[in-house]
Order: C-alpha cells, then sequence, then structure tokens
C-alpha cells in the first residue's frame, strides 16, 4: 500500500512538471515563427525590414556583402532598427562595386 501511494504521488509530480513546462515551450515557438524579415535590393543599396519582433528586445540590420570589379569582397552593415523600420546599407565604390548577398542579422537584447 506504501509503495502504491509513493508511486501515484511521483506520476503526480510528473504530470504536474509537464503542465507547467509545456506553455513556454509552445511560447517560444509561437514568438520564433511570428517574426517575418524581408530583404531587397535597388541598385548598390541593401535592404530589410523585420516585423513580428519583440519591442524593445530583438533588433535586427540589413547585411550586405559587396564585391568589386577585382573579385574583393566586403561586409557593410546597415543601422540597428526594431519592429517594422528599415535598415539599409549601401556597397561603396559605384558603379565598379555592386551587391554580392544580402541577408539581415537578427537578435534579442
Amino acid at each position: 500500500m506504501h509503495k502504491a501511494k509513493i508511486a501515484s504521488l511521483i506520476g503526480i509530480g510528473m504530470a504536474a512538471t509537464s503542465l507547467i513546462t509545456a506553455p513556454s515551450a509552445s511560447a517560444a515557438t509561437n514568438g520564433a515563427e511570428a517574426i517575418s524579415c524581408e530583404t531587397w535590393q535597388s541598385g548598390n543599396t541593401g535592404y530589410a525590414k523585420c516585423t513580428g519582433l519583440w519591442p524593445f528586445i530583438d533588433r535586427f540590420r540589413v547585411k550586405v556583402t559587396c564585391i568589386d570589379s577585382h573579385g574583393t569582397q566586403a561586409v557593410i552593415k546597415g543601422s540597428t532598427k526594431q519592429n517594422g523600420e528599415t535598415s539599409s546599407a549601401t556597397c561603396p565604390g559605384a558603379p565598379n562595386a555592386g551587391i554580392y548577398k544580402l541577408g539581415y542579422e537578427h537578435w534579442r537584447i
């Protein structure tokens, strides 16, 4: 009888623990899925805009890899922005340089 009570208490404790941790795991997944970032370019300038970010916590910026006529690459990063804002960076040396890769960096502070 004593062993049955202990097993029952352990089972209840495990069930309670799973109920406590499950919502935080799903909230983290839902938050990550809500973030949406797009990039585009116009001439030698690259742009990034992100939405669904947490105010005052999430930040992002555009990351442009430039290439010149000699094949030399350089990474230029735009200014740090928050939700709904647009970050931009321009490749120097036009017209002899252009955008090779275009992306963005996202982080939480």
